[in-house]
This record gives C-alpha cells, sequence and structure tokens, in this order.
C-alpha cells in the first residue's frame, strides 16, 4: 500500500479470484463426477494453481502455501527433493486428514473408526517430514570453499531520488566508505543493493558514467574485489534498428531506448557484465502482456508504475570474475521465484546475490517476509546467499538456511561474511517443481473426465 494503494486493491482483488479457482473446480468435480466425491481434488488443483500462477504475467507466488516455513528452515530441509510445492502439499495433506477426522465430531457429536484412523493419519504426515527435516539439518555438512564477501546497506530512502551532482557523488562515497570498514584483502566481492546507483547507465558511454569511474579507481586500489550493484541501464537504439517492444522514443531526439532495472559487475581491466532483471513487477515494472496491450500502457501509471514497461532478459547470465567465482545475480521480486532461479546454478552459479529495495514498503511485514524468503532460495539449492537491501534487512545465509549475519531495519551499515561455493545440483534444481507438473497433468486428466461426464449426461 505504501507503494501503490491502486497497485495493492488490484493484486488483493486479483489473487483472491485466482486462489478462488482451484476451489470452485474441487466442487464443480464433487457435482458433475459419479459417486460420493471427496476433497481429495484440491491437493492436485491448489499445486496446479501455484505451478501456474509462477508462469504468466500476472504471478505472485509470493503467497504459495509452502512459503509459510521460511522462518523454520530446520523443518523444511527436504525443499532441496520438492521445493515450495512439498510445504504446499503439507499443508494441504495435513488439514484434509484433520477435516475428515473431526467433520463427523463436529456435525454429529462422535468419532468413528474412519476419523480416528485419520487423526492418526494427520499426526504422522505432521510427524514424519519434520522428523526427516530435522535429521538433514543435523547432518548437512558445507563442503570447504570460502569466498569473503562485503554487503552494504545505504539506507537511502527510495522516495528520495538524487536531484544534484553532489548528492549522487555524496551517496557513491557514502557506499565507498562503508564497504571500506570491512575489506580485506582476500574479499572478492562488494555488493550493493538494487538500484543503488545514483546515477542510471547509458550502455554506449558506460565508462564515462561517474559511479563506474569512481568504483575503478576504488577497485585499483582494493585489488581482486568486484562490486557487484544494483543500477537502472538504459540501452539506445537508432530509429531505424530492430528494437524491443518496450523501446520508448527518447525526447525529439528520433532515437528509442529502453530502460532495465539491471545488476551491473565492475572488475579491474575487464568490461562490465550485466543481468537485466527478467522477473517484473506485474503492474509496476511491467504492463501483463505488454507486447500485446501497449496501446494501454499508459494504465500503469495509474498503479504506480511507468508509462509502458522495462526492458526484461529472458535467458539467466551468471557473473564470473576473474578469480573464477561463479555468481547468480538475482533482483528483488525473482528471489521469490525458486524453480526460476534453477537455470542459474545449472548453468554453474556457486552463490547467491539478492539485491533489493525493500525500502518502498516502509516498516511493514513485507520485508520481513522477503528477507526470509531468501532462505528458501538457499535450502533448495544448497547455495549461500549474499542479500543486500538498501534499508534493511541485509543479511548472510547458509546453505541450510540459516541466517549467520543480519543488518538492522534502515540503518546504513556494512556486514561481511566468509561464504562456501557450492556447485553440486539439488534434485530440485535438476527437476524443478515436479509435484506441480505431475500436478497439472492430473488436472488436464480430470477436467477431460468431467467434460466427458457432462456430455454423457446430456
Amino acid at each position: 500500500m505504501f507503494a501503490t494503494f491502486p497497485g495493492m486493491v488490484v493484486a488483493v482483488v486479483l489473487n483472491a479470484i485466482f486462489m478462488a479457482i482451484p476451489w470452485w473446480l474441487m466442487h464443480l468435480s464433487r457435482q458433475i463426477l459419479p459417486g460420493k466425491q471427496g476433497p481429495l481434488s484440491i491437493l492436485f488443483l491448489w499445486l496446479s494453481f501455484e505451478f501456474l500462477h509462477a508462469r504468466w504475467e500476472l504471478s505472485w507466488s509470493w503467497l504459495d502455501l509452502g512459503n509459510v516455513f521460511a522462518t523454520w528452515p530446520a523443518w523444511i530441509q527436504w525443499y532441496e527433493i520438492t521445493g515450495t510445492a512439498g510445504g504446499s502439499l503439507w499443508v494441504l495433506g495435513v488439514n484434509l486428514l484433520l477435516f475428515f477426522a473431526f467433520f463427523k465430531f463436529f456435525y454429529f457429536g462422535y468419532f468413528d473408526k474412519k476419523a480416528r484412523a485419520s487423526a492418526v493419519l494427520a499426526i504422522i504426515l505432521f510427524v514424519l517430514p519434520a522428523g526427516i527435516s530435522f535429521n538433514m539439518w543435523l547432518n548437512y555438512e558445507e563442503g570447504f570453499d570460502p569466498v569473503h564477501i562485503v554487503v552494504i546497506q545505504p539506507s537511502e530512502d527510495p522516495y528520495e531520488p538524487p536531484a544534484t551532482q553532489k548528492e549522487i557523488s555524496r551517496r557513491v562515497d557514502r557506499m565507498i566508505d562503508l564497504a571500506d570498514q570491512k575489506i580485506l584483502p582476500e574479499t572478492r566481492f562488494v555488493i550493493a543493493p538494487e538500484v543503488s546507483n545514483p546515477a542510471g547507465i547509458w550502455m554506449h558511454e558506460e565508462e564515462y558514467n561517474y559511479t563506474v569511474r569512481r568504483l575503478r579507481r576504488h577497485i585499483n586500489d582494493n585489488p581482486g574485489i568486484a562490486w557487484v550493484m544494483g543500477t537502472f541501464v538504459y540501452q539506445l537504439f537508432d530509429p531505424f534498428e530492430e528494437k524491443p517492444a518496450e523501446a520508448r522514443l527518447l525526447n525529439h531526439t528520433g532515437k528509442y531506448y529502453v530502460s532495465y532495472n539491471s545488476i551491473v559487475l565492475i572488475e579491474e581491466g575487464q568490461p562490465l557484465s550485466y543481468y537485466h532483471k527478467s522477473k517484473l513487477v506485474p503492474g509496476i515494472e511491467r504492463m501483463p502482456y505488454f507486447n500485446y496491450l501497449k496501446p494501454l500502457g499508459r494504465l500503469v501509471d495509474r498503479f504506480g508504475g511507468i508509462s509502458g514497461s522495462l526492458g526484461r532478459q529472458e535467458e539467466r547470465a551468471l557473473f564470473e570474475t576473474a578469480a573464477g567465482v561463479p555468481l547468480a545475480p538475482v533482483v528483488c521480486y525473482e528471489s521469490i521465484y525458486g524453480e526460476y532461479l534453477t537455470d542459474f546454478y545449472k548453468k554453474g552459479a556457486g552463490l547467491l546475490a539478492i539485491v533489493t529495495n525493500d525500502g518502498w514498503w516502509r516498516d511493514t511485514p513485507g520485508y520481513r517476509q522477503h528477507q526470509q524468503y531468501a532462505r528458501l532460495r538457499a535450502i533448495e539449492a544448497r547455495r549461500s546467499v549474499a542479500r543486500s537491501a538498501s534499508t534493511g534487512i541485509s543479511s548472510f545465509i547458509n546453505q541450510r538456511g540459516a541466517v549467520i549475519k543480519t543488518t538492522n531495519w534502515w540503518q546504513a551499515e556494512a556486514i561481511s561474511a566468509h561464504l562456501n561455493v557450492n556447485q553440486e545440483i539439488t534434485f530440485f534444481t535438476a527437476t524443478g517443481n515436479f509435484l506441480g507438473k505431475l500436478s497439472l497433468f492430473l488436472v488436464v486428466l480430470l477436467l477431460f473426465y468431467m467434460v466427458s461426464q457432462k456430455l454423457i449426461r446430456k
């Protein structure tokens, strides 16, 4: 709501409607199919909904049921196999069994044999996965391959962009001063948050950018380090050059440009490397299905966004320094999509770097939830996480999902840690959301069966 009141209303209403669909289909199936139909179909209807909801341009996977265990990583170490879909299945399965157990008691005042059996199964289904996870938690050991990383939290108000060159210089100097407090001879990365570069980078003149030049001087003074920084990036196109649908006219020059919410890697003796955010926030960073609805782009303004859409990068791209440390760069909202990030790991990423700006939400539960979700990503892929947030919470998370160091909310500071690199592929990384895929297959069969039964009755 702090970021955009109309956008909040639309998100709440649409997600309520979307979440009602699997429940409506479950009740519809009970009416159409022969025999006494129970509510078990909600298991694969809901998992299919979460699977599909992560893949279209109105996606908001923040509310997946499996996310609820983010603050209890010792309970869900098996997410390295199932991802958060396993947690959603766990929640629904236990609740269904409890429903079966207590239905007759609440309506008729007694427990029969089936009800007692359902209660026992509910207890087993709750205890068994938790017990397996606790054993994994106690016995998991990280391979020793440390990299020293510095994370900075400038705590600049996102609603107050710099208005002068003096303010730009102050903000860049402040980040460097914070980093210098923690840099060691073995430091390999300094990570700054989303859009922390106060002066966006035009790609055709990147080396003339004030921030780039200032950080290159800092790197020369600290050999071996690389800066990983969130920034807006602008790509310029000539009038007759092929350009993406997101391109906009640049004033009256006749040229076009595309804006990206990006991460840039700056290291000694190398050209800049970019990763452009691909999972864009619907209505704020991108109008859903913009390629088809471009004439309606001005509606995005009403939801606190931009008139049009940001550009995006379709493929995952690693940052790998001259020292050979492969890093997965992730921008903000992308960090809630576990399966989406698996392409980074398949390409060899051994560490996960998340840059975000959570100040839009002010001091509300949003930024705390966002921080916790990074723990899920650590477990799914068994990757250490360095998280840099503009206003908080910045943190380091180990491969078990335990937070090993953190910052305070809206406090300018820097933290550092040695994180272990891991390039092993987990089952979840290799297969993705297999529970969602299986559920979608079963839902398709269910829908065909429902249609056939309806036709037979007619």
